[in-house]
């Protein structure tokens, strides 16, 4: 590469080669890289094809064909390396016409009908759901055909609102959506993009796929989120020579790949349309294939709206075999990593599935997986780690999120795991440390001739820590609220193998903000545990909470606000212990314990102010 000592620049000369300058360029954001290419030519050169690798399309002609335009006589198209197809917010025209323009920016009539023309305009090109694909196929065809060095394409497809909350500011949204703002002078800040998810219908990954088997483009990496399966393969089986036809083309795509993410919404795989078939002949094809995420049904949040006898394994069907039996060879003869985001499965399903692909495969990451078994005999996680140990080569592993065998195993593990000395780091460690003989879950897993963990003498539950947490369920048709994302952190009991909390100030995670406001402890009604159990109450042993359980209250004298909308509690204790409740859950109505008499509680030490102004796991 040449030195930028030779660019003329009034007798300046950079100290820096080339390479290093590189190497800045790459780190700059995309409104410096703006700056950087308007310096000098050179620069731009080496600006460009960090400034112009990737481009954000909106399922809209419009939005399409104005880039098209603006490729005709451009140099900047041999630049992009990716393209992002993003189709979230569907009901931005509906929403944006009942937003009131900024006052502070003055137009002229002229301007403002010129602005609702143009907006208008932009709202009937937007690709409706349930409408015929192919003007949208078509127009995506012209568009991917002036892109020769596309290698990536990632779909956002339909998500509702709730998938989309949180704090629009740190929401990605298209510039599109931004310039049809300002032309009706809307401040795009005060938007709340976060409500303008659109209806499902339609699958743009298909869309996608189809126009980019059509303009010839060679793709090395394929990421979709919230794909409907029953719009992507159909809603009934499909006849041979059409599915033929239609799987054709997916396989063209697929064919090159070496990463590929699929995220199925909850509930769209149909069985009964031969949809996991489908997604297995998808996988057949991408021979390539090193990097694979998958999600499939995610059942952690919808648990108890289905009996064992409605849910089926999400891997049957990609393991049969015309004849009913199992593959012996891998799908993915190349895979390296494989990352499993949510499933339903036995058991023995998931370890085919990873046993085929062993000879490969080294990193794993799971997370969401409910393991289907009967209430007389419930399949055992600590089974399946163990096998994870011996039949698999993993040079590492992870887990995050929900596990469940529908029974006692109800596991929440985080995502980060603090310290080497913590559940979680040592249960992976487990696994890919031949050394280690013993599991560190070895005490709650299911011995035999039992059909579930067996329930402690003493009723000491072992709680695990704040990486790796049991949240232990009664029986099967026990009501529990799946709707938390964690859950409500304790300190564990005493007994063998309990882990210890860690003082506040030695953990390194997030915060929670609280309000300065106090609850003072006085006159409150002191209930024992035991009539705290009886009045559905869960006695929870310690002082932690977690930054997302909205019920949880430290009774440790002094209790910090609740978050708006909750009521204060009703009852506390005096022995420092936290309790919570959930006003999502329905507990019959107990018979009233006897009244125990009001007495004045003496507070206890006040908690440091840090301790009041975040929790931290």
């Amino acid at each position: 590469m040449a030195s930028l000592t030779t660019m003329p620049n009034r007798g300046y000369t950079p100290d820096l080669p080339n390479e290093i300058v590189v190497l800045i360029i790459q780190k700059c954001p995309r409104a410096t890289l703006k700056n950087v290419r308007l310096a000098s030519r050179s620069l731009a050169q080496l600006a460009d094809p960090y400034l112009w690798r990737k481009i954000v399309l909106v399922p809209n002609d419009q939005c399409i064909l104005g880039f098209v335009k603006a490729m005709k006589r451009s140099k900047v198209a041999r630049h992009v390396t990716k393209l992002t197809y993003d189709a979230r917010f569907g009901s931005f025209f509906h929403s944006i016409k009942n937003i009131t323009p900024d006052p502070a920016l003055s137009y002229t009539k002229a301007e403002k009908a010129q602005g609702e023309r143009l907006l208008e305009r932009a709202a009937q090109g937007r690709f409706q759901p349930y409408e015929d694909m192919s003007v949208e196929v078509a127009i995506l065809i012209k568009a991917l055909r002036m892109l020769p060095n596309l290698r990536e394409i990632r779909v956002w497809d339909y998500e509702d609102t709730l998938e989309m909350r949180g704090d629009s500011s740190q929401l990605k949204v298209p510039f599109f959506y931004h310039k049809m703002c300002q032309l009706v002078k809307i401040d795009p800040k005060v938007v709340n993009f976060c409500t303008m998810a659109g209806s499902s219908g339609r699958s743009y990954t298909k869309g996608v796929l189809t126009a980019a088997f059509s303009a010839g483009n060679r793709l090395y990496t394929f990421k979709t989120s919230n794909v409907d399966g029953r719009a992507l393969f159909g809603v009934v089986p499909m006849k041979p020579a059409v599915a033929l036809q239609q799987l054709g083309i997916y396989h063209e795509v697929m064919e090159n790949l070496q990463s590929l993410e699929l995220a199925f919404r909850n509930d769209t795989l149909v069985t009964t349309a031969n949809h996991i078939q489908a997604l297995q002949s998808l996988l057949r094809a991408a021979k390539k294939l090193k990097h694979l995420r998958i999600r499939l049904t995610d059942c952690s949040v919808s648990r108890y709206q289905y009996s064992d006898d409605e849910l089926m394994s999400d891997l049957v069907g990609l393991l049969e075999t015309p004849t009913g039996g199992w593959v012996s060879r891998s799908l993915l003869p190349r895979l390296e990593t494989l990352t499993i985001d949510a499933c339903i499965c036995h058991d023995e399903d998931l370890m085919q599935f990873l046993k085929i692909h062993s000879s490969t495969l080294r990193r794993l990451e799971l997370s969401n997986i409910t393991l289907l078994g009967g209430e007389d005999r419930r399949e055992c996680w600590v089974k399946l780690i163990k096998h994870f140990k011996t039949d698999l080569k993993l040079a590492l592993i992870s887990f995050s999120g929900w596990f469940s065998n529908g029974g006692r195993q109800q596991w929440f593990v985080a995502k980060d795991s603090i310290g080497d000395n913590r559940l979680k780091a040592r249960v992976e460690k487990y696994v890919v440390d031949k050394c280690i003989c013993e599991c560190p879950l070895e005490h709650i897993a299911i011995k035999a001739n039992q059909s579930d963990v067996e329930k402690p003498g003493n009723g000491e539950e072992y709680e695990g820590d704040l990486t790796w947490t049991m949240v232990y369920s009664k029986r099967f048709g026990d009501q529990m609220d799946w709707q938390l994302t964690v859950p409500s952190f304790g300190v564990p009991s005493t007994g063998a193998g309990s882990a210890v909390i860690p003082a506040i100030d030695e953990m390194d995670a997030f915060e929670i903000p609280f309000t300065d406001e106090v609850w003072e402890s006085d006159n409150l009604i002191t209930m024992s545990d035991d009539e705290m159990a009886a009045a559905g109450f869960t006695i929870v042993n310690g002082d932690l909470a977690t930054k997302q359980s909205p019920f949880v209250y430290i009774s440790n004298g002094i209790h910090p606000s609740p978050p708006p909308g909750l009521p204060p509690p009703e009852y506390g204790t005096s022995s420092g212990n936290g309790w919570s409740y959930s006003p999502g859950v329905s507990t019959p109505e107990p018979s009233p314990p006897p009244t125990p008499p009001l007495q004045s509680i003496v507070p206890a030490p006040p908690l440091q102010q840090s301790a009041l102004k975040s929790i931290y796991i």
